[in-house]
């Protein structure tokens, strides 16, 4: 599948138990970054750099926000994007994150990427990258670099991803670990921690309908289904709404203010679906809010409803009041009364319907 992120790298250089690190990774700054710089240098040989600047910008401005909130802020973190059609996302030693052109189409926001980043950034503030180097070595680490960038399961086989036994016992511990510490950057950041669960649960229906690339070698890393249990656990601990849509990027909300001949009015659309046009922008701004929060629930179709009152019609969202459509909104709509609540009514229903469809179909 075209966008599936290989689960096994976001986490391949991860073997460092539980615990205080050995003393191959503690206080090796200056060796890691020097090991950094030599990896980075082969993989920029191996594999085209993207150098379009808006995307650039993009990935270094999250990427910088969130290392700054990481343990060790004061690695010289860089992010580049390599021209990968495969979805995923690696760091070397002394903080050099990249990201493929793959990933950038797979993540639905800025929060999504931002816990990609995270996770990656918290791989090389705890030297992951230099523990996999010391229980193995540098040709090894390479091999398993490319293997799994490339989703060559037959490198990695003969690599034997540092031998199954030193995963076995490690790696549940460890990636647990690196999304837990995602979490508590993300927190302290502009991003909501929610986009790690978000990708996470697109990543374990992608993981369901699609085999993995080495189940055996890594039979005791975590199945993304785990992960996304402890992450909403973990999310739920720090009284963390868990508000979905934003970062998954579903029923959007569009507000617009124009002139129609004198008078100023505001316009909505969600998902770029016209939904009403009205005069006076405050107004309509406040009924924006409002389907913002009842966006923010989930909702099915079936709760929009639109209710007869004594002065006009109300439209609600479950239990929350949408908006009051008043005569002089159904005049400026050219419509009866009834039917311009109806119109608006349907379209809500529409677009939540069509959303839904979506998502069944994409995840």
């Amino acid at each position: 599948m075209k966008h599936r992120i290989a689960i096994a790298l976001i986490g391949m250089c991860m073997v460092l138990p539980r615990g205080s690190a050995p003393a191959y990774a503690q206080g090796a700054d200056a060796e890691e970054i020097r090991l950094g710089q030599v990896y980075a240098r082969r993989l920029e040989s191996q594999y085209r750099l993207v150098q379009d600047a808006g995307v650039l910008e993009r990935v270094t401005r999250i990427g910088k926000i969130v290392a700054a909130a990481s343990d060790r802020p004061g690695l010289p973190y860089t992010f580049k994007v390599l021209d990968l059609e495969i979805s995923n996302a690696l760091s070397l030693p002394g903080g050099f994150i990249y990201v493929t052109r793959g990933l950038l189409s797979f993540v639905r926001s800025d929060h999504e990427l931002a816990a990609v980043l995270a996770h990656e950034i918290a791989h090389a503030a705890h030297r992951h990258q230099l523990v996999m180097i010391g229980r193995s070595n540098e040709a090894t680490f390479w091999t398993l670099l490319v293997a799994v960038l490339s989703r060559d399961a037959a490198i990695a086989a003969g690599a034997q991803l540092v031998s199954v036994s030193l995963l076995s016992g490690y790696s549940r511990d460890l990636e647990r670990d690196a999304d837990l510490t995602a979490i508590a950057y993300l927190v302290k950041t502009p991003y909501t921690p929610v986009g790690e669960l978000t990708l996470m649960e697109r990543l374990a229906r992608e993981e369901q309908l699609s085999p993995r690339v080495d189940p055996g070698a890594l039979r005791d890393h975590p199945t993304a289904r785990e992960r996304v249990e402890y992450i909403e656990a973990d999310l739920k601990r720090r009284d963390i709404p868990i508000v979905r849509r934003v970062t998954a990027n579903y029923l959007r909300v569009t507000f617009l203010t124009s002139a129609v001949q004198t008078e100023r009015v505001g316009e909505i659309l969600v998902n770029n679906s016209f939904i009403l046009l009205l005069p006076d922008p405050a107004r309509v701004g406040t009924v924006v809010a409002r389907l913002e929060q009842f966006f923010d629930t989930d909702p099915d179709p079936s709760e929009v409803a639109a209710l007869r009152t004594r002065d006009g019609w109300d439209i609600v969202g479950g239990r929350m009041l949408l908006m009051t459509l008043t005569r002089a909104d159904a005049e400026f709509m050219g419509v009866p009364m009834d039917d311009a609540a109806r119109e608006i009514q349907a379209r809500l229903q529409w677009v939540i319907q069509q959303d839904l469809r979506w998502r069944q179909f994409n995840g």
